[in-house]
């Protein structure tokens, strides 16, 4: 049976490997988007281009968004599953975290879905007034620059929260 240290590197291998690949595979469908066709002018103005790899692009973003919903869902079942490990670890609420930390990007999104306008947008001469999907893109947006913004203050109080036990 392996120790602990040993399960550790192996995962550690393969996030590293899934890392590169990934890496690997954005950067030649971009730099293939780039250099492969993408001068093509547009057939309704030739003012515009119209690169010939933009549907792969577009399935690329789609895979790479779908993966990460599938990341997300596993660990959070793994995480929900993991019941039977004890509330309180060395004095950390680890359990209570979890779920708090869950309910309250839950709540930050909800709330921006429902709190934020959805007013028509005009975007390069064309009208968009779809309320569901500028609802969407208001609340992902709006929570993600809120939950940019909370991290990186969170890290600034562990800092110095740090600085002053020393």
């Amino acid at each position: 049976m392996k120790s602990n240290i040993q399960r550790h590197k192996t995962a550690e291998r393969i996030s590293r490997l899934f890392l590169y690949a990934t890496t690997a595979v954005i950067a030649l469908v971009f730099l293939l988007y780039y250099f492969v066709g993408y001068d093509m002018p547009a057939m309704w103005d030739e003012k515009y281009n119209s690169p010939a790899l933009t549907d792969l692009v577009i399935i690329l973003m789609v895979l790479l968004m779908a993966g990460a919903c599938v990341a997300v869902v596993c660990s959070v079942v793994r995480t929900i599953r993991k019941v039977h490990s004890p509330a309180v670890v060395n004095g950390i609420r680890g359990r209570l975290i979890t779920w708090s930390v869950t309910f309250a990007v839950v709540a930050l999104m909800a709330v921006s879905f429902l709190a934020l306008p959805a007013d028509r947008l005009l975007a390069n001469g064309k009208v968009f007034d779809e309320e569901l999907w500028i609802r969407m893109t208001n609340m992902f947006v709006t929570s993600s620059t809120l939950l940019i913004l909370i991290g990186i203050l969170s890290i600034l109080f562990g800092i110095i929260k740090n600085y002053r036990r020393k």
